[in-house]
């Protein structure tokens, strides 16, 4: 097939989740297809790889360079003419030609829709049949926005409830025309379907996935001698990361401080915004980019999640579970996940049960337990390979005509329950010394 794959950032380098589960796809199609594809270039840095990327797609490429400077104007301009702030930034005249040349030109069988932003590209008269689509949200994004509504100050309560709801409208009105939409987890499947009932028999989970074989490497350990390191990766630029990153910092790590003098909170991601450095002392280093984060989660003795704000699943739990460490996180980080709290990791989300666990999975003897049992979820959930063979399912079932839409099947079998296995005993670990339940 020819495929047309239109994403709101370049599907290179796999370094943050968007671009991970992007290139995944995006690789996976390449193997048998002819991929085109147009996207967004809001780093710098990824410039240097468009040849890779051109390489790897085998078709023609279209990359938009998206300048931060102009976020707050097309935000305002989104909010005068009634349109969400999401697809104002992230739109294109240039693309959106782009798009209706490639279809006019070259037989496009299908498309895949990487993100709600780029719907509009081809809802708004691109030419190409909507019934033949694919249409990755990835998670909920109207949610994020109604989440960072609830503690914002008036009048960014006003304006992050306002584009929560108009975006929820394009989300619904993109899943109404698209072949299927598809989301992260059957969590979010599921949640979607809910907010869209019309839509909803062709609402249905792709998984994210892991490569488990590159998180089987060994590396060397980046930890001082006799340090007990807990770790979070992440971007430190993106609002839930930091600040989940900060209420650690400050809530949480003094309680295992003095639990565990040797302890350090080690906080792993790029561009770490200026109100980490204040939180940097004895038991808290910012360590911020690094080249690779495999060493850090592989060495580290536990794996946080600190999530307040959460939609869709983390990256960060899932390489950690992998990679077979004992994992905390808070509710809203594990949520879309089929797991259970002292199954597959642990779930807190008060400062002192959290460092509790935090203690306890340093040294409890089922900490490996947990920690196997993570790994094994993981391999059966979240397998790149296996899971992207639903994804070839859905190409050939969408068919060439819209009455393909129809065709429901595979939607019903992939947006299954997803809080219905729990095959392992579950274990509790005890209270930190001291504290209160």
């Amino acid at each position: 097939m020819e495929i047309l794959f239109l994403s709101h950032r370049m599907p290179y380098p796999p370094n943050k989740g968007d671009k991970i589960r992007s290139h995944a796809m995006i690789r996976h199609l390449a193997k048998h297809h002819t991929v085109h594809l147009a996207c967004f270039v809001d780093d710098p840095n990824d410039w240097t790889h468009t040849d890779t990327v051109r390489r790897q797609v085998g078709g023609e490429c279209l990359f938009v360079p998206l300048r931060p400077a102009t976020k707050w104007s097309r935000a305002a301009s989104a909010l005068l003419t009634g349109h969400p702030m999401t697809t104002a930034y992230f739109g294109s005249p240039k693309m959106a030609r782009w798009v209706r040349s490639l279809v006019a030109r070259r037989a496009i069988d299908r498309a895949i829709v990487y993100s709600t932003a780029m719907a509009p590209y081809i809802l708004n008269s691109s030419g190409f049949d909507p019934a033949r689509v694919i249409f990755d949200m990835q998670d909920i994004d109207s949610d994020k926005w109604r989440q960072y509504s609830l503690d914002a100050s008036l009048l960014k309560r006003w304006i992050f409830r306002r584009e929560a709801k108009v975006l929820l409208r394009l989300e619904r009105d993109a899943a109404a025309q698209f072949g299927v939409t598809t989301l992260v987890t059957g969590y979010e499947a599921e949640t979607f379907a809910t907010l869209a009932p019309e839509s909803a028999k062709r609402i249905c989970a792709l998984n994210h996935g892991v490569d488990l074989q590159s998180l089987k490497d060994c590396f060397a350990n980046p930890f001082p001698p006799g340090d007990c390191p807990i770790v979070m990766t992440g971007r430190m630029d993106y609002r839930p990361n930091f600040d989940g990153a900060h209420w650690f910092a400050t809530e949480v790590m003094p309680h295992i401080a003095r639990a565990l003098p040797n302890a350090r909170f080690y906080i792993v991601g790029a561009n770490p915004k200026p109100s980490l450095r204040q939180v940097v002392g004895p038991h808290v280093v910012l360590v911020g980019h690094v080249d690779d984060i495999r060493p850090y989660v592989q060495h580290a003795a536990v794996a946080v999640a600190p999530l307040k704000i959460a939609r869709g699943v983390q990256n960060k739990v899932l390489e950690a579970m992998a990679m077979q460490k004992p994992v905390i996180a808070t509710p809203e980080a594990a949520r879309s996940l089929a797991v259970a709290s002292g199954v597959e990791l642990w779930i807190e989300h008060d400062p002192v049960r959290f460092a509790a666990a935090v203690v306890a999975a340093t040294s409890s003897q089922d900490r490996e337990v947990v920690a196997r049992n993570g790994r094994r979820y993981v391999e059966r959930h979240h397998d790149w390979h296996k899971n992207l063979i639903v994804l070839d399912d859905m190409l050939a079932q969408l068919g060439d005509t819209p009455s393909a839409r129809d065709n429901n099947a595979l939607c019903e079998v992939n947006r299954a329950a997803p809080h219905q296995r729990r095959q392992h005993p579950e274990v509790t670990l005890p209270p930190l010394a001291g504290a209160q339940p």
